[in-house]
């Protein structure tokens, strides 16, 4: 959640006008300067926001997940760059098995959101939980070409492994070790991989062998 923005409320009320008895040549407000007027919009717009993530929280939390997609939906419309609510809503969307809300939720967040990692990971996530692998890479691949971190970009091979696609597997597994030298798990599905790999090569002569003779 982004952090509260203690001064919002100030903000907003400091721009009523004082019922002063001072003289109206004195009461006539001061034009701010652009840059100070758009910072005291962008800080209203995030104090707002962040009261509605709270409520969506609280929604989500006791089971009332329309409620809590609606409250996302209001988020986005002030802020199209609140990427918790688009992921949040997706996923309670899919939970409820609202897939085509949730995948138009996900592509809404990522036009609107080109260089955020989190939004086509997400989305390959939801992929992954529908076991549909092949459409799961795509979106992984995606995020690891935004700078998704080492945990997310895990995802990719296992997925490509899942696939039956063990060739771009280990390939992406040794990109990861090349990236991350010190990644134990990388490591260990790169032995593995190759072992499986060469396994079913062999299996795969046998069976020539089998079918000429």
């Amino acid at each position: 959640m982004k952090r509260l923005l203690p001064y919002g409320l100030l903000l907003l009320l400091s721009a009523v006008p004082s019922w002063s008895a001072a003289p109206a040549a004195e009461q006539a407000p001061k034009p701010l300067p652009a840059a100070e007027a758009e910072q005291r919009v962008a800080e209203s717009r995030d104090f707002l926001t962040d009261m509605l993530w709270m409520k969506t929280e609280d929604y989500w939390h006791v089971g009332k997940w329309d409620e809590a997609i609606r409250l996302c939906r209001q988020i986005v419309q002030v802020d199209p760059h609140f990427v918790e609510a688009y992921t949040g809503a997706a996923y309670l969307l899919y939970s409820m098995d609202k897939d085509d809300a949730a995948i138009e939720l996900f592509r809404a967040g990522m036009a609107a959101n080109p260089r955020n990692y989190d939004l086509p990971h997400e989305f390959g996530m939801y992929y992954n939980y529908r076991h549909k692998w092949d459409l799961a890479a795509e979106q992984f691949e995606k995020a690891v070409a935004l700078g998704a971190p080492r945990a997310m970009q895990h995802m990719l091979p296992n997925v490509l492994e899942r696939a039956g696609r063990l060739e771009e597997a280990l390939a992406q597994w040794q990109r990861i070790l090349k990236q991350y030298p010190d990644d134990p798990i990388a490591k260990r599905r790169i032995e593995q991989l190759k072992a499986r790999i060469g396994k079913g090569a062999h299996q795969r002569t046998e069976r020539e062998h089998l079918w000429l003779g």
